[in-house]
């Protein structure tokens, strides 16, 4: 009897430690915690764009779980609806298991908390939450410009609104039309300027008025998403302003001026006298001194003579007296 016991309980117990060997790997297996999704930012404002991050673990990412099979599914990413498989969001999954997303939350999404769902291999492996938040009214559609006159060749700036039904939607850009603008980029044979819409539907764009462009008074319109935004603005354009020429400096006087002031002569009485030409002028002054000279000597000789001979003089006389 004491050996058949024996038999038993050591039967029994190898059956229990198979049973618990092969009960380990599932038991593992449960233990294993789901792999968590994280949003940045969150709570996010609809409209605007969040991104999904986690890890599936290099053991997954070798296997079925590479890129493309690993699967993102919330109501916050399109229409709220009961199928969370409607509005999927494929990730990048990185060798080491690790995997990111980007997407924009819809403008028209309600405010709440939605779950977020990660499945892989055909079965939800994890997940997360994201908060969303009510998006910020948009104004309605308008077109501003500044400044409201502006002379040709100045710049001016165009902004607005393309409204709450626009904002959010395929109203990425918008288009400002008017004839105005510099021919660079025409809708229509109308000159047109390009502004990025923001996610609350706001834009602005600056831009330059050509100095040739005449003036007068124009409308600026604008378009988006293939239809008119129902807004408008006025511009004036004046002329353009005639280019101003500086005059030279004067340099400052170094000292007193060595220019005296002319003095008028007296008039003299009488017929007025011709001015003598230059050149007797030049041979006026020599020709007195030659004939003064010539006086002298003449009389000097005479005077010579004279003493020398006096009396052939007197007897000169003398005849010229009986004479």
């Amino acid at each position: 009897m004491r050996p058949a016991r024996i038999t038993a309980a050591v039967l029994f117990a190898a059956t229990v430690g198979m049973l618990t060997l092969l009960a380990a790997p599932a038991s593992a297996e449960s233990r294993t915690p789901p792999v968590a999704v994280h949003a940045s930012p969150s709570p996010v404002a609809a409209g605007h764009a969040v991104t999904l991050s986690g890890s599936v673990g290099p053991v997954a990412a070798a296997s079925e779980c590479s890129t493309g099979a690993v699967v993102l599914y919330s109501n916050a990413f399109g229409p709220t609806n009961d199928d969370v498989t409607s509005t999927p969001v494929y990730p990048t999954v990185k060798p080491a298991g690790a995997f990111t997303a980007t997407t924009t939350i819809p403008r028209a999404e309600p405010a709440g908390t939605y779950p977020v769902y990660l499945r892989c291999g055909g079965a939800t492996i994890g997940g997360g939450t994201l908060a969303v938040r009510a998006a910020p009214t948009a104004p309605p559609a308008a077109i501003h410009v500044s400044p409201r006159s502006v002379a040709a060749g100045d710049t001016v700036t165009v902004s607005g609104s393309v409204g709450p039904d626009a904002a959010g939607s395929e109203c990425s850009s918008v288009t400002l039309l008017s004839k105005a603008f510099v021919h660079a980029n025409d809708f229509a044979e109308v000159p047109a300027v390009f502004a990025a819409v923001k996610p609350g539907g706001a834009f602005t764009a600056t831009t330059t008025i050509p100095r040739a462009k005449p003036a007068g008074t124009y409308t600026i319109t604008g378009r988006c998403g293939g239809g008119n935004l129902g807004a408008s603005a006025t511009l004036v354009v004046r002329a353009a302003a005639s280019p101003t020429t500086t005059p030279a400096p004067t340099p400052p006087a170094t000292g007193p001026s060595l220019v005296q002031p002319a003095v008028a002569a007296p008039a003299a009485s009488g017929p007025p006298t011709p001015p003598a030409s230059p050149a007797a002028s030049r041979w006026m002054i020599p020709w007195l001194a030659a004939l003064g000279s010539g006086t002298l000597a003449a009389l000097g000789a005479w005077l010579w003579y004279r003493r020398r001979h006096p009396a052939s003089l007197s007897r000169q006389a003398r005849s010229r007296m009986a004479t």
